[in-house]
């Protein structure tokens, strides 16, 4: 099990490692993590906001080159799939908001940023940040919908265990990934989505709707059908869950 390097204070984890892997600095399997983590970043120039000393924000290091660009979408799947595994040892009602989000019933718990440098048709490396609620009790009234574990369960947490255990489960994900598993995993992906069952309300440019989940493409996009039985594909922020 390769270690992961604590940093008491980071504005990235993400931006960390990368820098250290531009500087040739590390190899791949390495991970860092921070209870204090300033600047996180989220998807598409989103932030993370995360109280110093609660939480665990992590990241690591991958070379998946065996993956071809078209297939990048299966490492969110395969993350996404574990760390709702990791929170299934604690709580029910675990689900992931299309792509990557984490949720507990309505509420998001869990983040991940995948940032991958692509070279020709294979990805080069990928860093894999997560940032995880664990003993935050009082979130930013401009968050929507925020929870931590510790506000599910009614207990605190050992934010070094947590972190131990995170990165075991993800390094135990990732080296059981490959592409002969990706039927699998991308229906354990689907069946775990939040709104899975039934038609729920969405919003786009066209306005509001009502359609059900049938699956995800190898793409990441999420394949709608509406009421009306047309079937639509959508890329991430072209849809609003509502």
């Amino acid at each position: 099990m390769t270690p992961i390097l604590y940093l008491e204070k980071t504005d990235s984890t993400n931006q960390y490692l990368i820098n250290l892997i531009e500087s040739d600095q590390v190899k791949e399997g390495v991970a860092v993590f921070s209870f204090n983590q300033t600047k996180g970043k989220g998807q598409k120039g989103n932030t993370w906001v995360s109280e110093p000393g609660k939480n665990v924000c992590y990241s690591i290091f991958i070379k998946p080159d065996y993956i071809p660009v078209r297939n990048q979408f299966i490492i969110s799947q395969v993350i996404s799939l574990a760390i709702k595994a990791f929170l299934e040892e604690f709580s029910g009602n675990i689900s992931i908001k299309w792509p990557n989000d984490i949720y507990w019933n309505n509420k998001k718990i869990a983040g991940i940023l995948i940032e991958n440098k692509l070279k020709k048709d294979v990805i080069e490396y990928s860093v894999i940040g997560i940032g995880l609620n664990i003993n935050q009790l009082l979130f930013p009234k401009d968050l929507p919908n925020p929870v931590s574990l510790s506000q599910i369960t009614g207990d605190e947490y050992n934010l070094n265990e947590m972190a131990d255990k995170l990165h075991h489960k993800i390094r135990t994900s990732l080296e059981e990934l490959n592409l002969g598993t990706e039927g699998d995993i991308q229906r354990y992906y689907v069946n775990s989505l939040f709104h899975r069952d039934g038609f729920h309300s969405y919003r786009s440019q066209d306005g509001i709707f009502s359609a059900k989940i049938r699956g995800v493409t190898a793409l990441g996009y999420l394949m709608l059908e509406h009421e009306d039985g047309n079937m639509k594909n959508y890329a991430f922020k072209e849809i609003e869950y509502l």
